[in-house]
């Protein structure tokens, strides 16, 4: 169970590391470059925790699955960043990629 808290906590703080990113405007913003640094250093250490306990494979098709899931959905509709019906179809195979990996990893 602590992987997984782990794993979730990656998630949450690459996705924040990204999205401060944008907010960023290249350099413009410092505060939020500088703050996305964080959260990408964090992500790091927890995803470093993160594999203790979980599957290296496994853990690394989550956590950029469901990191990148995020940022699309939050970049589409925060951002209003252009999206078609192709590229949500894809993002759509990759969560229900995520639900098959959660599934099989606890049949094993």
């Amino acid at each position: 169970m602590q992987g997984y808290i782990y794993l979730i906590f990656t998630i949450i703080f690459e996705t924040v590391a990204i999205l401060l990113m944008k907010l960023a405007d290249g350099a413009t913003h410092k505060i939020y470059l500088i703050t996305g640094g964080i959260c990408y250093a964090t992500t790091f250490f927890l995803l470093t925790m993160a594999l203790k306990y979980l599957p290296m494979g496994y853990t690394n098709a989550v956590w950029a699955g469901a990191s990148t899931f995020l940022v699309y959905v939050i970049g589409a509709m925060y951002f209003r960043d252009k999206t078609s019906l192709l590229e949500f179809f894809f993002i759509l195979c990759i969560l229900i990629g995520l639900i098959g990996l959660n599934f099989i990893q606890k049949v094993k």
